[in-house]
């Protein structure tokens, strides 16, 4: 696995480096991996945190032995292919469209700093200690990176296998921890991620004054592998976050534990569906992409649920308007108050703000309207939130009919499709 990750990292690179010009400024002049600044949060009554960490601007000298460029041979490459950069036609990539959606692109593909943060972040994996056969670096995206405030945090699960997690605090730390008890949002991962994927996520709650607590689960991101006789339950593993984040976290003071809801993606979806099913401290749930009715196994659905997914969610790759077929029986075994959401032209990547993974231009949009109203609602009863989610976007899929069950009323939505050329 380690050699083909070698060779996946020498064909990316150049192929995202045509694109790259300068340098991130919010990078020391060392070229080391830094985070950026922010107002202290102790000021308000948190704890310390940082930002999101950047990856290093210089390319070092990899340990893995292998085929790689030296650092300095890195550079150069780099140093020549930015400067055809301008050359290229970025616009005509831009508008890389599928015939149905005519929407369908590779997210941030004509940003040229994006592009240069993802070489270095892809580069950095190298040396800094991610697993390699993982593919994906944890070095999340820019712009998520830098409006967030993290603490972050190392506890062990009931094996003693010790976990990596960051806590989201509210409004990026600029909010009196002590104005109330804040509600809490539990973020579960998909396979072989890492929290700093969903940092976007992260961020849409915590700015609306939720307190975000993700964690990654063991053998993934900073979190260590299982200890003997650690099973890897992804359930077991959630209640114990849980647990530490209300008895022993530094933050434990500040939660409100009536209100407390749990968003995942992928296998953090399936974790979701059954995690719902026995953790009575939570009160929603949001699972995205659940895969199939075979993977997402549970026997009862006490709490409000929301499954969301798109119509091209593989999970691996895009499969044309297959998966909310596979996705629709998981739904239809929920009983509360219910919703299945499902985004033209999304992919699996619709929930991940890793760059440069394809997806519609709309589906984080839809991710994040539906998702935050429906916590809004059914954690903090907030009755304009019943009104976004009783009202469709307009990207909703026109394949597959969406819906929303609250109580006794149902609302199902079903978009009119693209206007084709003439």
């Amino acid at each position: 696995m380690r050699s083909f990750s070698r060779l996946s990292w020498l064909f990316a690179l150049p192929f995202l480096a045509w694109a790259c010009t300068g340098e991130d400024s919010s990078l020391d002049s060392a070229g080391t991996s830094t985070r950026n600044s922010i107002q202290s949060s102790e000021a308000f009554g948190w704890p310390a945190s940082v930002q999101g960490e950047d990856p290093p601007t210089k390319l070092t000298e990899s340990p893995i032995e292998g085929p790689l460029p030296t650092a300095q041979a890195s550079e150069d490459v780099l140093f020549q292919l930015g400067m055809v950069s301008d050359m290229l036609p970025r616009q005509q990539l831009a508008g890389v469209a599928d015939p149905i959606a005519l929407g369908y692109t590779l997210s941030d593909i004509t940003d040229p700093a994006l592009l240069e943060f993802q070489i270095r972040a892809m580069a950095a994996q190298l040396n800094d200690g991610s697993r390699i056969n993982q593919v994906f670096h944890w070095y999340g995206h820019p712009e998520n990176n830098k409006s967030v405030a993290l603490v972050y945090v190392e506890f062990k699960n009931r094996y003693g296998t010790s976990l990596h997690g960051e806590i989201v605090l509210p409004k990026r730390g600029q909010t009196q921890a002590t104005a109330q008890k804040y509600p809490v949002i539990l973020a579960l991962e998909g396979l072989n991620t890492n929290t700093a994927m969903y940092r976007w996520w992260h961020q849409l709650f915590a700015d609306a004054g939720y307190l975000v607590f993700a964690f990654d689960f063991s053998g993934q991101g900073r979190s260590d592998d299982e200890v003997q006789g650690d099973p890897g339950n992804n359930i077991e593993e959630a209640q114990d976050a849980l647990s530490y984040l209300l008895n022993n976290s530094p933050v434990r003071q500040f939660i409100d534990p009536a209100r407390i809801g749990v968003i995942g993606h992928s296998m953090g979806a399936i974790a979701t569906m059954g995690l719902q099913a026995v953790e009575p401290r939570l009160k929603a749930a949001v699972a995205a992409a659940p895969i199939s009715e075979i993977q997402s196994v549970f026997d009862k659905n006490p709490i409000p649920v929301m499954i969301q997914t798109g119509d091209y969610d593989g999970p691996i790759a895009p499969i044309v308007a297959v998966n909310p077929a596979v996705v629709r029986p998981v739904y239809n075994k929920l009983t509360s108050d219910r919703a299945f959401i499902v985004a033209d032209a999304a992919t699996h990547a619709q929930h991940t703000n890793y760059p440069l993974l394809p997806t519609s231009t709309w589906g984080r949009e839809i991710a994040a309207q539906y998702s935050l109203a429906w916590m809004n609602y059914h954690l903090l009863g907030n009755s304009e939130a019943l009104k976004v989610l009783q009202t469709p976007h307009p990207r909703l899929s026109y394949l597959w009919a969406s819906e929303v069950v609250i109580g006794k009323t149902t609302h199902v939505f079903k978009s009119v499709g693209p206007a084709l050329p003439k």
